[in-house]
C-alpha cells in the first residue's frame, strides 16, 4: 500500500483532516524554509509521488501519460499531456487547482511548481533520461502549467 492510498478521502471527516494537516504543514514550510530549501523539498515530494506510482516500462509518451493519468484521475489532481520538442519533451499539467489551492491558497504555485518538476523528472529519469537532462517549468497559470524535460 502506498501513502496515497493510505489518504483516500472518501468522506468529508477524513477529506477535513487531510486539507488540515496538509495546510498547515505547507504553510510551515513556507513559512520556515528558504526559497532553494523550499524548492528542494517539494521536488523531493514529487520524487516520491513518481517512486511510489512507476510508470512501468511506457515505450511511448501516449502509454506514459495513460499510466500517469490513472494516478492524477484517481486523486482528482488533474490530467497530462506530452508533446515530443526538437529539443526535448514539453509537458502539460492541467486541473490540478481544483481540490488543492482551496487548502494551500497563496502557496501553491511555490508548492506545486517543484513537486510536479520532482515527479515528472523522476518517472522520466526512470525511462532513461540522460542525468544531463532535467524538467523545469516554462510558465504556470491558474489553470494549467507547462514543462519541459530537455536540456
Amino acid at each position: 500500500m502506498n501513502a496515497m492510498t493510505e489518504w483516500s478521502t472518501d468522506n468529508a471527516t477524513e477529506t477535513t483532516a487531510a486539507s488540515l494537516l496538509l495546510g498547515n504543514i505547507v504553510a510551515e514550510v513556507e513559512g520556515s524554509a528558504t526559497t532553494a530549501q523550499r524548492r528542494t523539498f517539494f521536488r523531493a515530494v514529487g520524487a516520491r509521488i513518481a517512486a511510489g506510482h512507476p510508470v512501468g516500462d511506457a515505450q511511448d509518451i501516449a502509454a506514459l501519460a495513460a499510466s500517469i493519468n490513472r494516478l492524477w484521475r484517481e486523486h482528482d489532481c488533474g490530467e497530462v499531456r506530452f508533446e515530443l520538442a526538437e529539443d526535448g519533451l514539453l509537458i502539460t499539467h492541467t486541473g490540478f487547482l481544483r481540490r488543492l489551492a482551496p487548502v494551500i491558497g497563496d502557496a501553491t504555485e511555490h508548492t506545486l511548481r517543484p513537486l510536479l518538476e520532482g515527479a515528472y523528472d523522476a518517472w522520466l529519469h526512470t525511462l532513461g533520461s540522460s542525468t544531463n537532462l532535467t524538467t523545469r517549468t516554462l510558465w504556470w497559470t491558474d489553470t494549467e502549467m507547462r514543462l519541459k524535460h530537455g536540456r
